[in-house]
């Protein structure tokens, strides 16, 4: 495979090294950045558009991935062909910051820890509704959780929407509240009456009513103000 970029510029991963796969992309990485290259059968609406691209990569925060640059998977003729405009320009791979991820357990970090990175987080979301993005799988497996914050990582299937921008923010609201669900859920297996923990987290922790003017970040903190750890609050 022979990876070109928007401007016909040439992109080697000979010293890349493995890091993960998922159903859409297979991911490898020399210790600064990842080049995520998607499955030939993976559908458009999970890759990145250029369009959407640009937007992401436009967006400085230090809770979303940085993005670098997009690839095209393209022959000598077929990269002529794009050069002339005769091709379009499909995106079969992109660039991005590596991050380690330290897989903080939320459950034992203070409170602090969770009310500090979604308020950021809503202030990222409320970004994303201004650029008329709906958000879209939105979880653990998608994000890094390092001591230093939460880091949104994977938005292939992130996409612009016609909807008025209320109901946008309704459907990011709604996102955020299934990464908390996610991240808090994600560590509890192996934990002794891990059913019960699972129970209080869905029916009680996350339960939380999302409108147009829903802080999500409040609402969470209302229900762990007296605890020191999201944990005590589960177990007690």
């Amino acid at each position: 495979m022979s990876y070109f970029d928007i401007n016909g510029a040439y992109f080697s991963k000979k010293n890349m090294q493995y890091l993960s796969s998922g159903q859409c992309a297979s991911i490898c990485h020399n210790k600064e950045i990842v080049f995520k290259e998607y499955f030939s059968d993976t559908l458009p609406n999970c890759r990145l558009s250029p369009k959407m691209f640009d937007i992401l990569k436009s967006i400085n925060n230090k809770h979303f991935i940085k993005l670098f640059n997009i690839y095209s998977d393209m022959n000598l003729i077929e990269l002529i062909k794009y050069k002339t405009n005769i091709r379009k320009f499909f995106v079969d791979a992109y660039t991005a910051e590596y991050y380690s991820d330290d897989s903080v357990n939320v459950l034992y970090e203070s409170i602090d820890y969770i009310l500090e990175n979604f308020s950021e987080l809503e202030k990222l979301f409320d970004i994303f509704t201004d650029n008329s993005i709906i958000t879209d799988d939105v979880k653990r497996q998608n994000t890094i959780l390092s001591h230093n914050g939460i880091i949104i990582i994977d938005p292939d299937t992130f996409y612009i929407s016609s909807l008025p921008s209320q109901d946008i923010s309704i459907e990011n609201k709604k996102e955020i509240l299934t990464l908390f669900r996610s991240i808090c859920t994600s560590n509890i297996r192996n934990m002794e009456n891990h059913n019960d923990i699972l129970k209080k987290i869905n029916l009680d922790l996350a339960d939380i009513e999302i409108n147009n003017n829903t802080n999500v970040t409040y609402e969470i903190f209302k229900k762990l103000k007296y605890v020191k750890k999201p944990i005590d609050y589960l177990i007690k």
